[in-house]
């Protein structure tokens, strides 16, 4: 039986990593060092100087998302309506708020990840995967769905995949992976170190309500920090695409 990742590792992988970059093949294997504080520490490191790359990318990200929620409800009628909306209005709206939100998201990443890996980039980049939007669509689909059904399932493998495909989105944009093998490579690769993975992602869910009670002036360095360093640890484990 042929393995589902063996053309995607040949196409990805650089063959002579950089420092800690790893690479799709490395990130399955478990073949990739993580620590916590070093991944915090170098996404601080790095947050110097590109902060206001950061702010821009979610400044035109709010913009973009505003302007897609007033379309979104006069289309749907949500905002026209006289009284309450009809449950297939709401539906119908949040739906395409979603699907066009999903880019925007990845973009929003992929920022944090290019600066990680000492890259151009821009606030720009928010806009810059549109094209991805229905490998996007179907791989946050199918996240949602096996998680809902893991948390019916005992909840600890909703838990379990809500870390275990931390990744799924940004491989589905820089490694142009298919949906499933994006879900699979994250599982994967994140499992080897699930524990470390999770204690990050609690971290760093600590590091934004700090800043944000700080009277929200602490947002101004936690949201740069932690962008970038999910950024370090996606770099970690799966390096950057072909030719990188």
């Amino acid at each position: 039986m042929s393995d589902m990742y063996k053309a995607p590792q040949a196409e990805l992988t650089t063959g002579e990593e950089r420092g800690d970059f790893g690479s799709i093949e490395k990130g399955i294997a478990g073949d990739y060092s993580f620590s916590i504080g070093e991944t915090i520490s170098e996404g601080w490191r790095l947050s110097k100087g590109k902060k206001r790359t950061i702010w821009l990318g979610m400044l035109l990200y709010m913009v973009a998302l505003l302007v897609i929620t007033a379309v979104a409800g006069f289309i749907t009628g949500v905002f026209t309506a006289e009284g309450d909306a009809s449950i297939t209005q709401g539906l119908i709206y949040n739906l395409i708020t979603t699907i066009i939100g999903l880019p925007l998201a990845a973009g929003l990443t992929m920022i944090g990840i290019k600066i990680a890996r000492g890259e151009e980039t821009s606030g720009t980049e928010v806009l810059a995967y549109f094209d991805k939007i229905i490998p996007l669509v179907i791989v946050n689909f199918l996240m949602g769905l096996f998680i809902l059904i893991g948390f019916i399932l005992l909840v600890i493998p909703g838990i379990y995949l809500m870390v275990a495909y931390i990744f799924a989105i940004p491989l589905v944009v820089d490694q142009n992976l298919g949906p499933w093998q994006a879900l699979e490579a994250s599982r994967k690769a994140v499992t080897k170190n699930w524990f470390s993975f999770l204690g990050f992602l609690i971290l760093a869910l600590l590091i934004v309500l700090a800043g944000f009670l700080a009277v929200f002036i602490g947002t101004i360095w936690a949201l740069p920090l932690i962008f970038i360093a999910i950024g370090v640890a996606y770099r970690k484990v799966f390096g950057g695409p072909h030719g990188a």
